[in-house]
């Protein structure tokens, strides 16, 4: 999803379509907090951080107060400060159905992996392991114990998956710069070399 918004955004030729996409995609992040889909969450403000979009600054000094509030606290709560410490906590207190950022849990489970041995010393099960894998595996199914009522959308699917018109990285940093050109270098003068 994040090459996705990403696209959007660069696909809007104008300042004012730019602002626009920008806002609709903070409220559709907004939205999949509400819904508890943070990893919807986390890639639309990934999106909006990667180099392509952050570094449209004629851009972002239009965007709308309330539109900046909203991102800003968004951004605050996907943070990676503190191994997730504000998207973990929000995790603990939210009821099932949800969707949470997976890579939080994959990291969990390889640090346990790496750092723990199978076996003990004493040549025993290291269970203590066992039991820490288990509990994040538990926790991620407890999410999944209660399903959305969300009606599925065969159009809305096939649009977000659809690969076939997104940018790759190297084009949405080449059309980044084609709509907001870096800012020349004050005191570089052309010698006519």
């Amino acid at each position: 999803m994040c090459r996705l918004v990403i696209t959007e955004i660069l696909s809007q030729p104008t300042i004012n379509g730019r602002i626009q996409c920008i806002e609709k995609w903070g409220t559709v992040a907004d939205i999949c907090r509400y819904l508890r889909n943070f990893n919807g969450v986390l890639q639309i403000m990934a999106a909006f951080v990667n180099s392509s979009i952050y570094r449209l600054k004629q851009t972002w000094d239009r965007i709308s107060k309330q539109s900046k509030h909203v991102i800003n606290k968004l951004q605050t709560l996907v943070h990676s400060d503190g191994k997730f410490k504000n998207l973990r906590d929000t995790l603990t207190k939210v009821d099932p159905p949800c969707i949470p950022y997976l890579g939080l849990y994959l990291s969990d489970l390889t640090f346990i992996e790496e750092s723990s041995q199978d076996i003990s010393e004493k040549k025993l099960i290291n269970f203590s392991k066992m039991r820490m894998k288990t509990h994040i595996i538990s926790e991620v199914r407890r999410f999944q114990s209660t399903p959305f009522k969300i009606k599925h959308n065969p159009r809305v699917c096939a649009y977000l998956l659809n690969p076939s018109r997104l940018l790759s990285e190297d084009q949405c940093y080449g059309l980044s710069l084609q709509l907001e050109p870096r800012a020349s270098r004050a005191g570089v003068t052309n010698l006519g070399v």
